[in-house]
């Protein structure tokens, strides 16, 4: 599991008002991002084992454990093929007891960008090389204690084939590398497009180590995911942003 940001900066204010910390039994345990006012994405292996009443989202602030908003979860919804083996699958939603405020102009809503399965198939998305963000509160030179600051940096996605990546992915489909083990685990993995909106492309997951540059960090690859998300919080999204507007 990742808990590092190597080489990050601490971000501005409200830049990216999606990002939640997510603590459990009042403990900080990972991060992570703001679909709609009542659903919050995040990593399976954070809350895996977890009681919902016992976890609380933290939302439009910087800081771990603070928020503008704050809510207890609902019902936690573990993707049914996650395994603890290679972290496949990554990936969980988190439905909130009420919705955010969405008119705090400290939140806002991260987009998603599904590709076509085809593509999925046969190669990779986003291409090798694309600009990433993540950001989270992991620690900044992989000792030491985690900031209390939120912290940004910016990566490349690594091609599967590359020896820093390729016997990390144990399915390259749902998975990606880039840049080393950084990030914060759940947190957001972004990129900017030329829609200029950030859409999210992967959710931070694991690594080896931290900061060595013969390691590359593992993400959760969402564009494989629109089946299940779409089934899950039984949303619609439009399609220039896929920003989801709740059913319920």
């Amino acid at each position: 599991m990742l808990t590092k940001i190597v080489g990050g900066e601490s971000a501005g204010t409200a830049t990216w008002g999606w990002t939640v910390s997510i603590s459990i039994a009042d403990r900080y345990l990972c991060g992570g991002s703001i679909l709609s006012s009542s659903w919050i994405i995040t990593a399976a292996h954070c809350v895996k084992d977890a009681i919902a009443s016992e976890i609380t989202i933290y939302a439009g602030s910087n800081f771990r454990w603070v928020g503008s908003e704050s809510r207890v979860v609902l019902n936690v919804h573990i993707h049914p093929n996650y395994s603890s083996v290679g972290y496949v699958n990554d990936i969980a939603l988190l439905r909130l007891t009420s919705p955010l405020t969405m008119n705090d102009p400290n939140l806002s809503t991260i987009c998603l960008n599904f590709v076509n399965s085809t593509v999925l198939m046969t190669e990779e998305w986003p291409p090798a090389n694309t600009t990433v963000v993540a950001v989270g509160w992991g620690t900044l030179n992989g000792i030491g204690s985690s900031p209390t600051n939120l912290q940004q940096v910016s990566l490349e996605i690594i091609d599967r084939r590359a020896s820093t990546c390729n016997n990390l992915l144990h399915d390259w489909q749902v998975q990606l590398c880039a840049g080393v083990p950084n990030g914060n685990k759940g947190g957001p993995f972004m990129m900017f497009t030329s829609n200029k909106q950030w859409v999210l492309v992967g959710i931070t997951s694991n690594g080896i180590g931290c900061g060595q540059a013969e390691y590359s960090g593992v993400y959760t690859r969402v564009a494989a995911y629109e089946y299940w998300i779409n089934s899950t919080i039984n949303g619609i999204y439009s399609t220039s942003c896929s920003l989801y507007i709740d059913k319920n």
